[in-house]
């Protein structure tokens, strides 16, 4: 028996999702994209979001996207802080984190990637994926947080890691 949450996190809109024995429980996003934070303490407050997200479902496992390169140096050293804080959370609290990089994740899943496919399309397989497996309309970060959780549960045997 175990708990998978997945976080496709960012600094603006962060999506979870969490299944328990393969089972959907919720999933959902964490918008800050209105706050008038500049982007270093708006890393801050999405960290403590997504730690009470993390404390109010108490996951055995895990699941982020690793950072990637982003717009610019700025937005990658502002994502990895982001995921050094939630990794550093998790570990603390004696959640196992598993990281996949967006390609490996997109791959599981049969997703058309590649450098043609540009990020706009790549999130709409995510909703497209979301809708036909589930009949779920929801937004693409809750999308991606929902396929990057099925994708790691195709590729990860969690319950034999217990």
């Amino acid at each position: 028996m175990s708990k998978v949450l997945s976080l496709d996190q960012s600094t603006r809109v962060s999506g979870y999702c969490l299944f328990e024995d393969d089972e959907y429980v919720c999933s959902g996003v964490v918008d800050m994209s209105k706050s008038k934070l500049d982007t270093y303490n708006r890393s801050f407050e999405m960290a403590k979001a997504l730690w009470k997200i993390i404390k109010k479902h108490k996951p055995d496992y895990l699941v982020i996207e690793n950072v990637q390169a982003q717009s610019g140096v700025q937005t990658v050293i502002i994502l990895a802080r982001l995921q050094g804080m939630i990794i550093g959370y998790a570990e603390a609290h004696g959640v196992e984190t598993y990281i996949l990089l967006p390609t490996e994740w997109r791959a599981q899943l049969k997703y058309s990637q590649g450098p043609k496919v540009k990020r706009a399309e790549l999130k709409q397989q995510s909703i497209d994926y979301v809708k036909n497996k589930y009949g779920f309309d929801r937004p693409e970060d809750e999308c991606e947080a929902i396929a990057l959780n099925d994708a790691a549960r195709m590729k990860f045997d969690f319950d034999d890691e217990l």
